[in-house]
C-alpha cells in the first residue's frame, strides 16, 4: 500500500493548480503583514514582515522546479502532504512569532510549531528522496 503511495506523480494539473494556490496564499501573507502593519503602532517584526517569504519559497519554488525542468519527477502524494503540512506550520509559526514580537511578548509554543515544521519539512524531502529511489530500481528490475 504504501509502495503505490510512495511512486504515484502528482500529474501536471495538479501541480499547476498547487503553483497558482501557492502564489495566491504568498499575496495573501504579504497583504496580512500590510495591514497588519497599519496597526502594529510602529514596530515591526521581521518573522510578520517576510511572512510571505515562506509560501514562496517552500512552495511557489518547488513547483516551478516541477513544472520547469521535465526530468525532475513531481513529488509523491505522501510527500506532499508532509511538505505542504511543513510549510503551513512554518508559515503559521512565523505569524504567530510576528504577532507576538509586536505585542512584546513570547511564547515557546510558536517555537515548537516551528520545530516541528521543520521536521515535516524534512520528512516530506525524505518521501521525495525514497520515491525517486523506488521508482528507479523500480524500471530496473
Amino acid at each position: 500500500m504504501i509502495s503505490s503511495i510512495l511512486v504515484s506523480n502528482k500529474n501536471l494539473k495538479e501541480l499547476q493548480s498547487g503553483l497558482i494556490i501557492s502564489i495566491f496564499g504568498s499575496i495573501f501573507c504579504f497583504i496580512f503583514y500590510l495591514i497588519y502593519n497599519i496597526f502594529s503602532h510602529g514596530v515591526h517584526s521581521p518573522f510578520m514582515t517576510y511572512l510571505f517569504v515562506w509560501p514562496l519559497l517552500l512552495e511557489v519554488l518547488p513547483a516551478l522546479l516541477c513544472l520547469m525542468i521535465r526530468a525532475l519527477p513531481g513529488p509523491s502524494i505522501l510527500s506532499s502532504l508532509f511538505w505542504n503540512t511543513g510549510c503551513a506550520l512554518a508559515s503559521v509559526s512565523s505569524l504567530l512569532r510576528g504577532i507576538l514580537d509586536i505585542a512584546g511578548t513570547a511564547s515557546a509554543h510558536q517555537e515548537y510549531m516551528m520545530i516541528t515544521g521543520f521536521v515535516f519539512l524534512a520528512a516530506g524531502l525524505i518521501f521525495y528522496a525514497v520515491g525517486i529511489f523506488q521508482r528507479h530500481f523500480s524500471k530496473k528490475i
